[in-house]
């Protein structure tokens, strides 16, 4: 047998497209409460600058292969890349809502039935299937089932989730970008130590060299006990810092290596020249384009809008909610000795649903929704104070230390004039040996803090490209 067409099969399926966008909620987001910097004509003239490989300007091969290789192999950056996976797939699922869900059935049956009546003893025994006849049937159809997004819902949780999609990318590049930072600042830090060690071991040296001077006096009648022990105190002050320094450098090279995915005892081989050429600081920017640049303002941003998405979907359930069924078939039932029946129809439903009493459920979830929507917005102004405190700090930092490096070699080079004076007057025999090596001390000491100050010079440097956005881009996979 066939079934008839449905008469109001066009009126259902008619009725969610004339009905489709007519939302009449919105929510409104609330206003930020930090106010922006406008910038000066110097900074609006330099535009946007290209941080996204920042170390490269350091000229340093060796740093350059670090960084790449803590960017490809890093564990946290994969685990990254996987919730980057999860969360687009979670778009899918979402997108999903918005269509048809179709489906196949079907079932065989088959069986022997006990009739509730007499069967005369001959038939039976010329036929025993005539006292348990047995059926058969099959039945297979395809079922249909949307839920017409008439006000919005499923647009509302499709377009939060794709926020939620961003956020994990924007999550992917603030980790490339800590990661590249991280290792610059380790590598620049080993570096910085192993110029420190190798001057503590000048300054030993020297002090032997004090230390026989000053015994070959003390023998002569030339000087005191009290001389001696203070260069055997500085001796010993000196042995007892390098274990200390020796012990950080290679808790940074572990770093480098935990950080390009190694295990600590592949650390990298940094042996080789220490010194390092320090880039001039990026060019002046305006504030609004460096904030543009920075993950975690970007991430705060797309959180703002999945809550003001889910808002709009909270909103949404105090309005009805209209379904659409579907399901054509074939069938046939069968018994033995009884003639088949068998034919295809299809059935149509058209539900809808309207909440009258929740007991405030609905509206209680709008609140939370909206102070969610508002909690989204005080952690955006709170990133954005951050990151201009974060901007401003390791800007003012790198020009302090710019002006604190000057003068450190003004007075390095001072105490580098004054040694080699000092040794041509010893030569001319009018100071002694221990004036010599004094002064060198002073300028082993000078070299000392010169070094301390252009490390932290460096990693200002560092902190500052990271600060502006620096290390990744769009492209970033």
């Amino acid at each position: 047998m066939s079934a008839r067409p449905l008469p109001f099969r066009a009126v259902v399926l008619a009725l969610p497209v004339a009905l489709a966008a007519c939302s009449p909620f919105h929510a409104d987001i609330p206003p930020s409460h930090v106010t922006i910097p406008a910038g000066t004509a110097a900074e609006a003239s330099a535009g946007r600058v290209d941080l996204t490989h920042w170390w490269t300007d350091w000229h340093d091969p060796r740093l350059t292969k670090l960084v790449e290789e803590a960017l490809a192999a890093n564990p946290e950056l994969r685990q990254a890349r996987d919730r980057v996976e999860q969360a687009r797939a979670y778009t899918k699922m979402a997108k999903s809502s918005l269509y048809p869900t179709i489906g196949a059935t079907g079932s065989i049956a088959g069986g022997g039935m006990n009739w509730r009546q007499a069967t005369p003893p001959l038939a039976s025994s010329i036929d025993p299937n005539l006292g348990d006849p047995m059926t058969d049937g099959h039945l297979a159809g395809v079922g249909i089932a949307w839920e017409p997004d008439v006000f919005g819902h499923n647009t509302a949780t499709l377009k939060a989730s794709r926020a939620m999609e961003l956020t994990a990318q924007d999550l992917l590049h603030g980790a490339h970008m800590t990661i590249a930072a991280d290792v610059a600042s380790s590598y620049l830090s080993a570096l910085g130590i192993s110029q420190r060690l190798a001057l503590l071991d000048r300054s030993e040296q020297t002090l032997e060299s004090l230390l026989a001077y000053a015994t070959a006096r003390f023998e002569a009648g030339q000087t005191n006990q009290a001389d001696l022990e203070s260069i055997r105190a500085q001796i010993e002050a000196l042995r007892g810092s390098r274990p200390v320094l020796v012990a950080a450098y290679d808790t940074f090279r572990r770093r480098l290596a935990i950080l390009s995915g190694r295990t600590p005892d592949n650390a990298p081989d940094l042996s080789g020249p220490d010194t390092f050429s320090i880039p001039a600081p990026p060019r002046a920017m305006l504030p609004s384009t460096i904030l543009s640049n920075r993950p975690d303002i970007l991430l705060r941003r797309h959180m703002v809008e999945a809550a003001a998405q889910r808002l709009v979907g909270a909103k949404t359930e105090l309005l009805p909610r209209f379904g659409l069924e579907f399901f054509g078939g074939d069938g046939r039932l069968r018994f033995d000795g009884i003639p088949g029946l068998s034919g295809t129809g299809g059935l149509a439903a058209l539900t809808a649903t309207l909440p009258i009493f929740t007991a405030g459920r609905i509206h209680a979830q709008i609140a939370q929704a909206d102070s969610r929507l508002d909690e989204a917005v005080a952690a955006y102004d709170q990133t954005l104070l951050n990151a201009l405190a974060e901007i401003e700090d390791a800007s003012e930092q790198r020009s302090r230390l710019d002006t604190s490096a000057d003068a450190l070699q003004a007075r390095t080079q001072a105490a580098s004039k004054a040694a080699t004076m000092s040794h041509g007057l010893f030569e001319g025999g009018q100071v002694t040996l221990q004036d010599v090596l004094t002064a060198r001390l002073r300028l082993i000491d000078a070299q000392d803090e010169l070094v301390k100050t252009q490390t932290a010079r460096a990693l200002s440097t560092v902190r500052l490209a990271r600060a502006l956005g620096g290390g990744w881009s769009a492209s970033t996979p």
